[in-house]
């Protein structure tokens, strides 16, 4: 029952009855958070819907050459229309495309499958012209959406899809599932199921990238560094980023969205809660941050760690948003 992924049961449990021909549905939307298993339970139901050997009513093989496409998403009646490389945005034009080889007749299966990742990433032109496949969609064809909330997307889009909302596991759990699944000590997989926040997806992406973790912690270690910078000391730090190899703006993205766990264990330790904290390694730091800061003081840098992911999603100019944050972080004496 599991398709081989973790946690879910529930939407798995959806999507395996509406796998069976009499149950499909025309359109489907995929909710939940950044790394929680969108993509990969999307890419789970097309297995279930084209599985040429089907061990059990609504499962997959995972090993015919279908399924085998399907995973490498390689097959000829799957479509995945993903933003344009260099785009912050899923254009009408894109979905005038996508709506032509939607109408054509499936290669080889039952049904011909377009998924889009990332909707809430949609134009107003792109959402009002993927209407159309919505209100009159083509014989033999399935849309999948994916998106961080049902209420990013315009009503009219949601209202007319079949929706399935995943969240994340409980720590507990999923650290469990961690463990039994890859061997992982306890302390191991209790660290990355909170680094995960209970994510799967973010959870097994850490656990396959080996410097993705050593790369957490460095930028961890920087803050703790920036912290005790004088406003002079911190610029320097920015400039000497901007020198370095590689794309600023995924750069800074990473930094700032690894620094709001920090500011999320300090707000933890200034509500005193009971929650437990996700950067242990960094607990004497935090409370120490935690008491020179009142709750309001720790609210304000949270929102501005969360405003700058967000414009640099919409492409303004990173060095300043950097420079900006830093300038308003408090100052720790050693």
């Amino acid at each position: 029952m599991s398709w081989n992924l973790l946690g879910h049961e529930t939407a798995i449990q959806f999507l395996q009855i509406h796998s069976q021909p009499e149950k499909v549905r025309h359109a489907y939307l995929i909710t939940g958070a950044e790394g929680v298993g969108r993509e990969t339970l999307a890419l789970a139901f097309v297995k279930a819907l084209n599985c040429t050997n089907p061990p059990t009513k609504g499962d997959f093989c995972g090993e015919c050459q279908t399924c085998r496409q399907i995973e490498a998403q390689a097959y000829p009646d799957l479509a995945i229309l993903r933003v344009a490389e260099g785009s912050r945005e899923l254009k009408i034009e894109q979905i005038r495309a996508m709506q032509q080889s939607l109408a054509l007749a499936p290669y080889q299966s039952k049904y011909r499958v377009v998924l889009i990742p990332d909707f809430q990433r949609a134009t107003l032109g792109a959402s009002n012209a993927l209407l159309k496949s919505l209100e009159e969609p083509p014989s033999r064809a399935i849309l999948i959406l994916t998106a961080d909330a049902r209420e990013s997307l315009l009503e009219t889009i949601s209202s007319r899809c079949e929706v399935v909302r995943l969240r994340p596991m409980r720590i507990d759990d999923l650290a469990k599932e961690l463990q039994e699944a890859h061997g992982l000590s306890e302390s191991e997989s209790r660290k990355l199921a909170q680094l995960a926040g209970g994510r799967v997806g973010t959870a097994i992406h850490y656990l396959r990238d080996e410097d993705l973790l050593e790369k957490y912690n460095d930028a961890l270690d920087q803050l703790e560094e920036i912290l005790g910078f004088n406003l002079r000391g911190r610029l320097k730090y920015v400039e000497k980023l901007q020198k370095a190899k590689g794309q600023a703006r995924e750069t800074y993205s990473f930094l700032i969205a690894t620094w709001l766990t920090f500011w999320r264990d300090v707000l933890i330790c200034s509500e005193a809660g009971e929650v437990p904290l996700v950067n242990l390694e960094k607990e004497e730091l935090i409370r120490q941050t935690a008491a020179g800061l009142n709750l309001q003081q720790v609210a304000g840098i949270l929102q501005r760690h969360e405003e700058a992911l967000t414009m640099l999603d919409q492409y303004v100019n990173s060095r300043l948003i950097l420079e900006n944050l830093l300038l308003n972080l408090p100052h720790l004496e050693s």
